[in-house]
Formats: C-alpha cells, structure tokens, sequence
C-alpha cells in the first residue's frame, strides 16, 4: 500500500532501542530520509550499529543527550544542512523508571524521569515547528510514543506514568491545534503501547507466571512486538494514509484498558460471583 513517505524526511528520537529501531527499519522500507538519533553510550551506540547494517536508505546519525538543549538543537542544525526541512518527528526515546512505591522515590528521581520522557519531547517539537516556520508547506506530522501507563497508570512506576500522561494528555491535544498556524494541513498524533517484547522485557518475559497475569486483561492474549508498534506510527506518520487524523491516541496493547490487581482472573462461569 502506498504510503507517501517516500523521499520524506524523518526526525526519528530513540532509534537505537527496542521499539525505536524498528521504527528506523520501517521507514528505511518506505524509502524514507532519516534523522536517526541514539545515546551515545556503550549500550546505545552498540544497538546503534547494529541497526545501521540493516538499513539501504538515506540517514543521518546524531549521537545525542536529549537533556541537553544543545545537543537537541545540534540535531536540528544537522538535519538542516543535510535535508532541510524536515517532514514528520517520530519522538520515541524515553526511559522507563526504576520500580519503587512513590514514598521511596527521591524528587531528583522524579525529575529526571520528566527530563527524559517529557522535557526532551518538547524541546523535540519545539525544534520540528522552527523548521517548519523556517520551511514552508502544507504537511507536518508529529507521532509521540506514549504508553498505555500514562492512561490508565503502573504501580510502582507512578514517574514514568505521570511523564507519558503530561505528553498524551497535554502537549499532543495542544500541539495538534497549534501545528496548523505552521502547517495547514499538520498532524499531531500519540501511539501507546503496552507490553511489548523488547530487549527491556525480555527476561520478564521468560517468566509463564508472569505472562499469564499480565496478559489476562489483553483480550488478545499476548503482548505486541517492535513490528506492530512500528506499523502504527508509519501509518499516522503518512499522509495518504492519515491525512485526516491528528489529536488521536492509538492504543496498541491487544485491547489492554486496565490492569490486573488481585492476582489472576479466575475463569468467567456462571456461578461466578460480582464480588
């Protein structure tokens, strides 16, 4: 199917992780432009140069500490000079926090939590709506990752959600009316996943207790993969495809809408009781 995004140009945050690499691989299949960004430590850059070996298209890479409003701005002046303007953001990178009930969190946990996964976002879109003033068009497309945590909360994980929260709820539903004073015909859009199997999961995953609790409120009974994350934000990212959708969250968490908090569901019958 077509999606228009060939030739495109594509700010992709994150693109060394589970999700986000996969993110990179997908557009790269679109023949899209990238603007790859990645953290330049021992982990990052490694995972890193493992994605670049499978990619055929055009890309850029920019190592960078989205904590720092220098090196967020680095990005955009390279993308600058290399592609100028740049057509959609795909703000993927993010953390996900240590567990600890919120009497045991420190406030400089929490604020680094906020840093990571909501101050980096909008200095992100703040660098994607400068380009966009600075090159003119009909066509902008923001897509953040999100997660189902920031809408219906994780226990012990109460920073992480309240970060994803501030973006799906807060500066997705504001930016997708202020994109069109940059961009007539601009999108804005949030995709949540849920579980999902990445490199971060993995070993949880091994777990069949595990998995046979936190799939027990997925109707569909398993968790997603890079691949069905990636699939959705290529079709909100595309024009042809989602022209006519912006403000819209996208679960992709099997039907995923609570979380399971007694232990396992005991099978539905017809003695079953209310309580």
């Amino acid at each position: 199917m077509e999606t228009g995004l060939k030739g495109k140009t594509v700010l992709l945050s994150g693109a060394s992780g589970g999700i986000g690499s996969e993110i990179a691989r997908s557009f790269d299949k679109e023949e899209a432009r990238q603007v790859l960004t990645y953290l330049p430590d021992e982990r990052g850059t490694a995972e890193f140069q493992d994605l670049i070996k499978t990619l055929k298209g055009e890309y850029i890479a920019v190592p960078a500490d989205l904590t720092k409003e220098s090196d967020v701005e680095e990005i955009f002046k390279k993308a600058d000079e290399k592609f100028g303007r740049i057509d959609n953001l795909v703000a993927c990178a993010g953390v996900w926090s240590s567990t600890k009930f919120i009497a045991d969190r420190s406030l400089g946990e929490w604020n680094r939590a906020f840093q990571l996964n909501s101050t980096a976002d909008f200095m992100l879109a703040r660098g994607f709506f400068r380009n966009l003033r600075k090159y003119k068009g009909d066509y902008g497309s923001i897509v953040f990752i999100g997660s189902t945590a920031g809408v219906i909360g994780e226990s012990q994980h109460h920073d992480y959600a309240a970060t994803k929260a501030a973006i799906i709820f807060g500066l997705a539903q504001t930016l997708r009316v202020e994109i069109v004073s940059f961009a007539k015909r601009g999108r804005v859009n949030v995709v949540n996943p849920g579980w999902c199997a990445t490199p971060v999961t993995f070993d949880m995953l091994k777990d069949k207790q595990f998995v046979h609790t936190i799939t027990s409120t997925i109707p569909l009974r398993k968790v997603a993969t890079p691949q069905d994350i990636a699939a959705s934000v290529v079709f909100l990212s595309s024009d042809v495809l989602a022209g006519h959708i912006t403000g819209e969250v996208l679960a992709v968490a099997g039907g995923l809408k609570d979380r399971l908090y007694h232990g396992e569901l005991k099978p539905i019958t017809e003695d079953l009781k209310p309580y």
